[in-house]
């Protein structure tokens, strides 16, 4: 079962639905939702494997009883402009494996919650234009063996891609799209031999980079099938 709950539904219309029984539930563009209320559909979320949040300007992400959501496998969280780091509690969605996060303005941090998310397979931040993606201790990524593809989109403050990326040792999928101030790969790329797909898309300082100095960076990715537009 899925339901779409959006600005015209009505609280009557949700509450006799059974939502101990909801597979997948999108939340998009609700004004006034207070945290009382989230808390009163959440607990009853036994059963939801995906999640979707959206245009949401007053939901408190941070307080919210993502306990209750104990079988969560997917979460998108799109345009949530007072999201300023990752909410604590989605540390216990335990069988969470995707996570998504988009046009989220004021994310600027994804710590110290990601390091907790060792049991992700699928990871995607786009169009976070404060977002560092640095780590204060790099060593805490030792565990992250179980992420297959992370996908990197128009985080503008990075130029650099973090030194955490060599502990993703599973990993399979590597998108790095819309990187204006990228200018070179990491050494550690060459250590990954797992890796079966890089794209990287509109970077235009590795571009300018690449011409002149191909053989640098080549060496570091010249093992991975990869797509350079």
């Amino acid at each position: 079962m899925k339901i779409n709950m959006n600005a015209k539904t009505s609280s009557s219309s949700t509450s006799s639905l059974p939502l101990s029984k909801l597979k997948s539930f999108d939340v998009d563009n609700i004004e006034g939702l207070d945290t009382h209320t989230q808390d009163e559909c959440l607990q009853h979320l036994t059963s939801l494997k995906k999640l979707t949040i959206g245009d949401c300007k007053e939901v408190d992400l941070e307080g919210m009883q993502w306990e209750a959501l104990k079988n969560l496998s997917h979460l998108v969280i799109d345009n949530i402009p007072q999201l300023v780091s990752l909410p604590l509690g989605i540390q216990h969605l335990v069988q969470l494996k995707t996570l998504e996060i988009c046009n989220c303005s004021g994310l600027r941090s994804l710590f110290p919650v990601f390091q907790h998310l060792t049991f992700l397979e699928e990871f995607s931040v786009r169009n976070c234009k404060e977002l560092e993606l640095s780590a204060p201790n790099f060593q805490i990524f030792q565990d992250h063996t179980s992420l297959r593809s992370l996908r990197l989109q128009n985080i503008p403050k990075c130029s650099y891609l973090p030194e955490w990326l060599q502990h993703l040792t599973n990993l399979q999928q590597l998108y790095l799209l819309d990187f204006p101030n990228l200018t070179s790969l990491p050494h550690e790329m060459r250590c990954r031999t797992r890796l079966e797909s890089l794209q990287i898309e509109r970077v235009l300082r590795f571009e300018e980079r690449r011409r002149k100095h191909f053989g640098a960076d080549w060496r570091k990715i010249g093992h991975i099938p990869f797509t350079l537009l």
